[in-house]
């Protein structure tokens, strides 16, 4: 192992070890995907909080585990577009009616909104929907925040 430095979201350095080929994978890693994708709250990638804060900044919670009341949802997802987390949202599945209805949305501070975005988030609703068999029922987000 070799010693490197480290810069978190906050603009903080910490000293960690990294295999000795670190540089030669890093600029094999290819770019974020550009899509705005909805991403599972156990997913490996964000499931230690902690890590996920440091390195992202993205302070995030899966409420359904909370003992307090909170202005989230019950089971909110994060959204991330690019290498970015943009905002969260709660769905829901109406399996009688066939729909995946949005039952919340908050745009993380200072990500705006706009009609692209929208569509992006329109797209990976529609995906998310099909994956659990339904619908999903118009939404649109904010165009500011």
């Amino acid at each position: 192992l070799v010693p490197v430095r480290v810069e978190s979201a906050d603009g903080k350095w910490q000293e960690a070890l990294a295999l000795p080929d670190i540089e030669a994978r890093l600029a094999a890693i290819p770019p974020p995907a550009p899509q705005l994708r909805i991403i599972n709250p156990f997913d490996p990638a964000i499931r230690d909080r902690a890590r996920l804060k440091r390195i992202f900044g993205f302070d995030y919670t899966n409420e359904m585990f909370g003992l307090r009341e909170t202005p989230l949802g019950y089971y909110v997802y994060p959204l991330v577009e690019g290498d970015s987390f943009v905002g969260r949202i709660e769905a829901k599945g109406d399996r009688q009616g066939g729909m995946l209805r949005v039952t919340g949305f908050w745009a993380e501070d200072g990500v705006r909104w706009g009609k692209g975005r929208a569509d992006r988030l329109r797209l990976e609703l529609e995906r998310f929907a099909r994956l659990a068999g339904l619908t999903a029922a118009p939404f649109s987000p904010s165009t500011s925040s």
